[in-house]
Parts: C-alpha cells; structure tokens; sequence
C-alpha cells in the first residue's frame, strides 16, 4: 500500500483540521497505489497485523480472531504449512488467481457543519477512495459507452477528481475516517458505495427500455447499447457489488494500521452513528454496521473514542444518546 510515515503526536488536538489533512496526504506518495483483493484477503490483512512476527495458531485459535482461520482461504493454506506458527512471511505468500486490482488515493471531507457532512464532530474527515483499475475501466467504456465522468456517482460526493493527476479513475467506494495520534485512535465514519447502488438501477432501467422496444440507452449519461449495458451490469460489475464492503474496509484498516500507525480503531454502529453523525434520513444499513464489522471481528464497547469526549460539541450530542454502542478493534 502507502509507505510506512511516521508522524508526531499532536498534543490535544482539537479536531481535525484542514491543515493536518493536508499534511497527512503531503506526507504519503502521489503516485498511484495498487490495491489488490480477492475473497476473504480481508482475513490474511487482520491476521497479518494481529499475530506480529509470528503466533501459535493454537494462540490464534483462542482469541477473537479464530473465526478468520475458518475462511476458505485460510483452512487451505493451514493445511499446507507443517508448523504449528503462522508467520507474516506466510501470509504474503497466500495468492489466488481470482483477484481484483484497484487504485486507493486520498482525500479530505468536511468544514464547519457536521450535521451537514455527516461527521460526529466538527472539522475535516481523511477520505480513502478505492478506485477501479483497467481491469474493469476497459470493459466498463466499451460496453456501457459513459458520456461524462462519475455517470454512477452523486454529484458532491468524496469520488476521486483528476486534479492534474495524469489518470482518470472512476471510484468504486470511499472510507472517511477522523482520528487524533496523541490519543491513538482512529474512527472510521462510514464507508460507502455510489457505483453499487446506481449500478442497480441502471441494470433495471436497461431492462426496462429492452422492454419497451429500444436498443441504445438515452438515460443516465451513457450511450452504449441495451446489451452491453445488461451485459456489463450483470457480468462485470456483479463481483464487485459482492465484494466492495469487504475490500473498502480492508483496505482502510490496513491503511490505518501500516501507514497512519494507529493501534486503536473505531467503527459506527447502526443505532449510535445515525445519532452522533445527526443524520435525518434512513437508518445505516445493518450490513453495513453490524454485519460487517462483526465478520471483521471488531468487539462491540460502551464507551467512545477518547478524543471525541475531549469535544465540546460531540459531548452535546452524545449526552442524548441513550444506551451508546461502538465497534473497536485494537491492533
């Protein structure tokens, strides 16, 4: 992923603000990053920073990561190393042909209105953004034939922009995560897909003129014919809608852990983060926060990040919220 940069605590840091984001990604390499994914690699990325050098796989066994051994992934390679330790060696040497490559770049979101920007205090969120690569930009542009940049993203949302960069990706999903490196802690706010979501209804939408007698799609900023929309919708993007959540949060946690050096990471749950973030829509989808933190075994705690109570405005809100759960993993 990024190179490993070391940064100095910051004595009682107030928020977030514009001027550390910026100092953060100024700090990490401009060029782009490869991210490569697979079914269940989120399991050998934990188990990679959780055993250390190496760990008894009994050790392992009776810990809350056990359930990653019971991946089919793992339970395959188990069975072919003669030792009783898993080492990290090991666990860079676990492959499979049936992968994904993305492109991860950085971003910031927020300003002065959290409520507006769904953040649980005031000040600037560090957005991850895993973007495709040509392994699907290709297919993606000569089937569905796209008009405009970001045809399946919202207009205002932390999608990756040129900016000069010398590459154009369109982005599959996007982590915001706020932090505080005197405290050592990292919550990561939400994570989100765009793409997935309008992908859907793109493939309905296409069917819909299939039924009605059209051959080329005139909706949606795209002009490639019925059946290669159907065709990259049903073909193409399919995996991905199956794995982005699983492969946006991987990427995010190991983004936190190898490169920012903290230890100590918070997720939302479903009926605390609606409250914090003081988002007036629908509830967060349970797959999204609880399903998936749990598969990633994050322990459910009562208490908060320690540098959202040292906040004035987030302590005013989180005095309302009744029964307040949140999702840690500590590293």
């Amino acid at each position: 992923m990024f190179r490993r940069t070391f940064f100095k605590p910051i004595e009682m840091m107030k928020i977030m603000d514009k001027n550390l984001v910026k100092e953060i990604i100024d700090c990490l390499p401009k060029e782009r990053t490869l991210f490569r994914y697979f079914k269940d690699r989120y399991a050998l990325i934990l188990l990679n920073h959780f055993i250390g050098d190496e760990m008894d796989i009994k050790q392992i066994k009776g810990s809350r990561m056990a359930g990653l051994l019971q991946k089919p992934v793992m339970r395959e390679f188990l069975a072919s190393i003669g030792s009783g330790k898993l080492t990290k060696a090991d666990l860079k040497d676990v492959w499979l042909n049936d992968m994904y490559s993305f492109v991860l770049t950085l971003d910031k979101w927020g300003g002065e209105n959290p409520a507006w920007n769904q953040t649980s205090r005031k000040g600037y969120n560090i957005v991850l953004q895993l973007n495709f690569s040509n392994q699907h930009d290709g297919a993606y542009n000569s089937l569905v034939k796209p008009q405009v940049k970001r045809a399946l993203n919202f207009y205002g949302h932390p999608v990756f922009e040129n900016d000069g960069a010398g590459y154009v990706r369109e982005t599959l999903a996007w982590a915001r995560i706020d932090l505080d490196f005197s405290t050592d802690e990292a919550l990561i706010e939400e994570i989100q897909s765009d793409w997935v979501r309008e992908g859907s209804s793109l493939l309905r939408d296409a069917k819909l003129y299939r039924q009605r007698g059209y051959d080329r799609m005139y909706y949606w900023d795209v002009n490639g014919d019925i059946d290669g929309v159907v065709e990259y919708c049903e073909k193409v993007l399919k995996p991905y809608q199956v794995m982005w959540s699983e492969a946006m949060l991987a990427a995010t946690i190991d983004f936190i852990k190898a490169e920012l050096g903290i230890k100590t990471i918070y997720y939302h749950t479903d009926t605390t983060g609606y409250r914090v973030k003081r988002i007036n829509c629908d509830k967060p989808p349970k797959s999204l926060y609880q399903k998936l933190p749990k598969q990633f075994c994050f322990d459910k705690v009562g208490n908060a990040p320690e540098f959202l109570t040292q906040d004035k405005y987030f302590r005013r809100i989180y005095k309302k919220v009744e029964n307040p759960e949140w999702f840690q993993m500590k590293l």
